[in-house]
């Protein structure tokens, strides 16, 4: 076989076997984009204390779902934008919320957080009415980098009442 047939065959060989190499596992960017969703999750909480309705429903991806006790789910950023906006109109509104914990998947676009929160909006008297509970919010990391909710579902703890029976 002559020089340039070795070498082809090399070659070849050397391709056929960068093909057959698996390959390399993405970085593991865990920790980083938990911190990020954390300190995004602190500014969310703050444009709620804030009252800033506009800002807020930019935490929320495009087809996001926002699931709240005794009310339809909605479905999308237009109908999660107005709902946010009529509830924060409340002059009795005021949401807080901080995340327990923050979970990213190891492929490094989907993770949960779990927390707990209390919203006071008017009851049908227009006394200001006090409620706490629990959350999972399911965020997606976006073709941008950034992170958004895709699924926000508060659940409201029992009421004393109901605790005591």
């Amino acid at each position: 076989m002559s020089i340039l047939g070795r070498i082809g065959a090399l070659v070849c060989a050397l391709s056929l076997a960068a093909c057959a190499q698996p390959p390399a596992e993405p970085p593991d960017t865990r920790a980083a984009d938990e911190a990020t969703l954390r300190s995004r999750i602190k500014e969310w909480s703050a444009l709620a204390e804030a009252k800033d309705a506009e800002k807020f429903a930019t935490f929320y991806a495009d087809d996001a779902v926002l699931m709240m006790e005794n009310a339809p789910d909605m479905r999308g950023l237009a109908a999660i934008r107005e709902a946010v906006g009529a509830l924060m109109q409340d002059p009795s509104f005021a949401l807080s919320f901080a995340a327990e914990d923050v979970v990213v998947a190891r492929s490094g676009d989907l993770a949960y957080e779990t927390g707990s929160y209390t919203m006071t909006t008017s009851g049908p008297d227009g006394t200001p009415v006090t409620g706490e509970g629990h959350y999972v919010c399911v965020w997606q990391k976006q073709a941008d980098g950034t992170w958004k909710a895709v699924v926000d579902a508060p659940i409201s703890d029992p009421s004393e009442a109901a605790a005591e029976e």
